[in-house]
């Protein structure tokens, strides 16, 4: 198991704000993050223990990360890998009064881009 850092929380911070790329946050989590979003199957691998507190996600992480799409800031696919980290991560945390519709959210933007096998 290898030490949660700091530097690793100040990265999924950035991450969840958009301010840095999934190869950024891939770099900056070498060693201790291992993910592949690939078309039929996603998977994510962290050789560190959930940290306590988590990143905080709210509905207003969402709410950005869906206009800078619309903006064509970002693309869809973009946006459906965020949404993946987000789940897939144990370091982000959206428990308390909207986290359900927090996890829709997120769920449906993950899917976004999944591709059936066989596609």
């Amino acid at each position: 198991m290898k030490k949660f850092t700091k530097a690793h929380r100040r990265a999924l911070e950035e991450y969840a704000d958009l301010k840095v790329s999934l190869e950024e946050l891939r770099q900056r989590l070498a060693g201790v993050v291992e993910f592949d979003f690939r078309d039929h199957e996603r998977r994510l691998d962290s050789h560190y223990g959930t940290p306590v507190p988590g990143v905080r996600i709210e509905l207003q992480h969402i709410r950005a990360a869906m206009e800078k799409q619309a903006r064509g800031e970002i693309s869809t696919e973009q946006l459906a890998d965020w949404a993946t980290m987000l789940q897939l991560n144990q370091a982000y945390d959206w428990e308390g009064p909207d986290e359900e519709q927090i996890a829709a959210w997120l769920n449906d933007i993950s899917m976004l881009t999944l591709k059936p096998e066989g596609e």
